[in-house]
């Protein structure tokens, strides 16, 4: 990418990966580019003529990229992220699903009752260890319990 034919104004790709992290890229608008080919974005991070980010590590520097590719990378982050919320949702009306719900909305109804009336600091992680108390009593009744439809 040569980016000395950049424009003030112009949309650019950022990416920052593609890999078993997940896939993140942005589109961003260039506030300036100097004569030597250094970018400045409007959000005020710095490129080389390269296109890698100024002052960052090689490693976990973002570098500059097509608007093409930035998109598709976006595409690609936004179908993991509702496949991701698909499966989630079906699971939720399973009966594990159902089971999870219950468990949870059942500890912090409890530890919002132990609130409401003052029960409320946390000094020596009480609290923590009485919520992990609460959700196994809660599991255990629910596998030896099954609701009644």
């Amino acid at each position: 990418m040569d980016t000395t034919e950049l424009k003030p104004n112009q949309k650019i790709g950022v990416f920052y990966h593609d890999d078993n992290r997940g896939s993140k890229a942005k589109i961003e608008e260039i506030a300036k580019v100097s004569p030597t080919g250094y970018v400045t974005l409007k959000n005020g991070k710095r490129y080389n003529p390269k296109g890698y980010e100024v002052g960052i590590e090689i490693i976990d520097a973002t570098f500059l990229c097509s608007i093409e590719k930035a998109q598709a990378i976006i595409d690609k982050s936004l179908a993991f992220k509702q496949k991701k919320e698909e499966e989630y949702k079906a699971y939720l009306v399973t009966p594990e699903g159902q089971r999870q719900i219950a468990i949870q909305e059942a500890v912090e109804a409890a530890i919002q009752i132990l609130n409401k009336y003052g029960w409320y600091a946390d000094v020596d992680g009480h609290m923590d260890v009485m919520e992990s108390e609460i959700k196994q009593i809660i599991k255990k009744y629910l596998s030896e319990h099954e609701p009644i439809n």
